[in-house]
């Protein structure tokens, strides 16, 4: 039997143009050679049969063998580094595909095998979201000139160069030309365009790329034509979304639902599935309806090894916040070993977290829209951070702060959050080098509408405080975290309005200039000089390809002092809280502030026009200038007063003969009725 397979692998012709059915046939034999013949251990064989099944996309068996042939000879996997390589690529396995070559890079002497892998990591890089690693590694290859076709780096640079800009402050351009004209290069222009908010030249890149598309495919099938035109109409639906144009966005997106039976391609399914139910929120009628028609948790196993990074991240989140609207998410989903990996590989997203702090106080979407629930919940989540060590400032402590702070803004009292919130955040400025913008964010618009009450000096402390911190970080940790950089230039912007602030928010601009150069807003500041902004022509020629019924031009004609809120409109007035730190009492009682004694309309004489009078400190009745009425002369003089002679001399009148007095008042004593005293 053995010489037979033998046989049949020696006439097998490894071609990559060879028909499905003809890869399996040479799988089926290679396999049966390597595993049976040569016990895993051949080169060729090994090769042919991933060869074969990186054609037929079958990975997972690809990965199978791989393993197998590893345990009994690793030097045929540094033979095949290449195929293995790709198969990792496309698996997502990362790490290994980076430790493979790690291990096998100063062994490599064949030029074509490095430059095929450096174009493997390439890819990988993209993949996972290192863009500055994937941008070097295409720059290398093509200033090395090897590949026939330069275009194909070209175009994958471009795309790099694309999500580079998303995801940092940078506006870079690809430093390579190319004469060919190819949909794929405007599609990726276009993104460029797209990553730099040039909205108006992105859309005519794709149009450019659409219309290029149709002329060079034009004997193509419909359907396949279909599938290369769906991703340049899906960015022109989302460059409408951006316009504000959500009805034009739409209408593309249910057209080419409606050609859901004959897309081949998942990735596309589910992002115009996706898409679509993002932008009708009227339509969102029942979640579990919407997580069966998408069916998030099927498709994110099976695209896993196609999408990027950051398409797996955004469809996960949408994944929870579905099930979480729908009741199925369940807190054996949430277990700490998965929310630490999921943090680990999105740093900065807390998400999943946030839905286990909700599960675990058996929080609902229901409990949150109801608003006879807001105090009971707002006390499940107090007793939930008393019970937190605040002096850890843990992600949970801060995510159940703002929580908090969300519910206590439904009812517009911050008596909970508040006391809290200026704790914790006194801590940070303490301790932590990286600040937390969610926090002072809350923080710093509960303070602005205090000081709409004529309370401004709190805010402006606070932010003197957030600018000495920022002057005093190191620019690295600004310069990596493009949230984290505008987030201060926010701050330095808002410090502006008040004249103490402005000279060290003009320093601090300058810190954030050194850091990022290319920030037109920062420039315009310290420039003073709105050269390097569009001017109005451009902004309405930027805005003229958009459809929305608000154009540009009417924008211009608002006025703004009609937008801003007049001083009688209702802003929820946030209770005052002390900053001492202090044991928190949920039931503390808020005592109002007295009126002022004297009000705006108060005239005090100045010295020498008033006198100071020297009897103030006796009773009224013994000062010389009293005048006593009928009521007190009937009632005569009281127990215990030793008048003075001259006031007795003044004001007492001639008295009478002492039987008359008598005589009086003994018979004024008999007439009145003695009152009986109440037990």
């Amino acid at each position: 039997m053995s010489n037979s397979i033998a046989e049949a692998f020696k006439k097998l012709n490894v071609s990559p143009s060879a028909e499905p059915s003809d890869h399996e046939q040479i799988y089926t034999v290679s396999y049966e050679y390597l595993s049976r013949v040569k016990n895993f251990n051949d080169l060729r064989s090994f090769k042919s049969c991933l060869v074969a099944l990186i054609n037929l996309d079958k990975y997972f068996k690809a990965f199978e063998v791989i393993k197998k042939v590893n345990q009994t000879n690793s030097e045929l996997i540094n033979d095949s580094i290449l195929e293995v390589a790709y198969i990792y690529y496309k698996l997502g396995k990362s790490d290994a595909l980076l430790e493979l070559y790690a291990n096998q890079k100063n062994k490599i002497d064949n030029e074509g095998i490095q430059l095929g892998l450096n174009h493997i990591l390439a890819q990988n890089y993209y993949k996972i979201g290192e863009y500055q690693n994937a941008l070097q590694l295409y720059h290398e290859l093509l200033e090395a000139n090897k590949y026939d076709s330069q275009s194909d780096l070209i175009i994958n640079e471009r795309a790099v160069i694309s999500q580079l800009n998303f995801n940092s402050n940078k506006q870079l351009k690809s430093k390579f030309d190319t004469i060919e004209s190819n949909y794929d290069l405007y599609f990726n222009e276009a993104l460029i365009e797209l990553s730099n908010n040039n909205l108006s030249e992105s859309l005519k890149y794709l149009e450019q790329s659409q219309q290029l598309c149709q002329d060079q495919n034009s004997q193509w099938s419909s359907s396949d034509l279909l599938i290369e035109l769906l991703p340049i109409k899906l960015t022109i639906a989302f460059i409408y979304q951006l316009q504000g144009d959500d009805q034009q966005s739409l209408s593309i997106l249910h057209e080419y639902n409606n050609f859901d039976s004959s897309i081949n391609d998942a990735i596309i399914k589910l992002t115009i599935r996706n898409n679509l139910y993002a932008l009708s929120n009227d339509e969102i009628k029942n979640a579990h309806i919407i997580d069966s028609e998408i069916n998030y948790q099927k498709n994110l196993q099976q695209l896993n090894s196609k999408l990027t990074k950051f398409q797996y991240q955004i469809l996960h989140k949408n994944n929870l916040l579905l099930r979480y609207l729908s009741g199925t998410l369940s807190t054996s989903q949430l277990n700490s070993k998965f929310i630490n990996q999921y943090i680990k590989d999105y740093p900065g997203d807390y998400l999943p977290l946030a839905y286990k702090i909700l599960l675990d106080l058996e929080i609902s979407i229901k409990d949150l829209n109801d608003a006879t629930k807001w105090k009971a919940i707002g006390k499940k989540l107090f007793r939930y951070i008393k019970s937190q060590t605040v002096q850890d400032l843990s992600n949970e402590l801060k995510l159940a702060i703002l929580l908090l702070v969300f519910v206590n803004d439904k009812s517009s009292n911050f008596d909970q959050s508040l006391l809290i919130l200026e704790e914790v955040i006194n801590l940070e400025l303490e301790k932590e080098q990286v600040l937390t913008p969610a926090l002072h964010g809350v923080l710093i618009q509960i303070l602005e509408n205090s000081a709409k009450n004529n309370n401004q000096k709190k805010l402006v402390d606070y932010l003197n405080q957030l600018i000495t911190k920022f002057l005093n970080t190191e620019p690295k940790l600004i310069e990596q975290d493009l949230n984290y950089f505008n987030f201060i230039k926010l701050i330095s912007f808002k410090s502006l309005n008040y004249p103490i602030l402005q000279e060290n928010s003009i320093q601090l601009f300058k810190s954030l200039n050194e850091i990022i150069k290319n920030d037109k807003l920062i420039s315009s500041i310290l420039l003073n000089s709105t050269d390097s902004l569009l001017s109005t022509q451009e902004l309405i020629a930027s805005g003229q390809s958009s459809t929305n019924s608000t154009s540009i031009e009417d924008l211009l004609q608002v006025n703004i002092e009609e937008l801003l809120p007049s001083s009688t409109s209702s802003v929820p007035k946030p209770t005052s809280a002390t900053t001492k730190s202090r044991k928190i009492n949920e039931n503390k009682v808020v005592k109002k502030k007295k009126a002022a004694k004297f009000g705006p309309t108060k005239v005090v004489k100045p010295e020498g026009q008033f006198t100071i009078d020297d009897e103030r400190w006796l009773p009224m009745k013994l000062r010389s200038y009293y005048k006593p009425s009928k009521k007190d002369k009937k009632k005569g003089s009281h127990q215990g007063v030793v008048e003075s002679p001259t006031a007795s001399a003044a004001s007492t009148p001639a008295p009478t003969s002492a039987s008359t007095t008598t005589t009086n008042t003994s018979s004024s004593s008999k007439n009145k009725k003695k009152k009986k005293g109440k037990k």
